[in-house]
């Protein structure tokens, strides 16, 4: 997919939702939503699941801060207290291919982690480093406009504006 096509959906997924880095169970699919589980956001909001939305992929959340209602990308949601520590106690992108998705259904490309530090896309390979906090630095390449981080589940989160919000997620495709 063109890097326009991947702009686009980040800057429309933006709008919709705010997160920040996983710091509990990350959700991995609209499955793990149920009404009145307690989920947690990225960012640190608590609350109360009171609707599933499975066609579009959300769960509606009640906020205990502020009793606010506010449909959720699934993959956007913890569960309340859950473990986030990636395997192994450290950090580290697996060589491999990852799908990314935007929207929770829609494909925009596969991500190769070719090695240590290399990846390529359809448009092109370059190289990246993994910060110790999880942040991941397109050095070269077609990603190099973009932010990222590894997420719970060793998903990879991409974003063209570096907010704490990806609105594009690469999960490791499994053989």
């Amino acid at each position: 997919m063109t890097r326009r096509f991947v702009l686009a959906a980040v800057s429309v997924l933006a709008l919709l939702v705010l997160a920040s880095s996983a710091m509990a169970q990350q959700f991995q699919s609209v499955r793990d939503c149920a009404v009145g589980k307690r989920v947690s956001t990225n960012d640190g909001r608590k609350g109360t699941i009171i609707k599933v939305d499975t066609a579009w992929s959300y769960c509606s959340v009640r906020f205990d801060d502020n009793g606010q209602e506010m449909s959720i990308l699934y993959s956007l949601l913890n569960a309340e207290g859950g473990a986030a520590a990636p395997s192994g106690g450290g950090l580290a992108v697996r060589v491999g291919t990852y799908e990314c998705i935007s929207g929770g259904r829609t494909s925009v490309m596969d991500l190769r982690i070719t090695g240590a530090n290399g990846y390529s896309i359809p448009d092109g390979s370059g190289r990246f480093h993994l910060d110790s906090n999880g942040r991941i630095v397109f050095e070269s390449g077609p990603l190099k406009t973009f932010y990222s981080k590894l997420l719970s589940g060793g998903r990879i989160g991409l974003n063209t504006d570096g907010g704490s919000f990806y609105t594009v997620a690469c999960e490791f495709r499994k053989r």
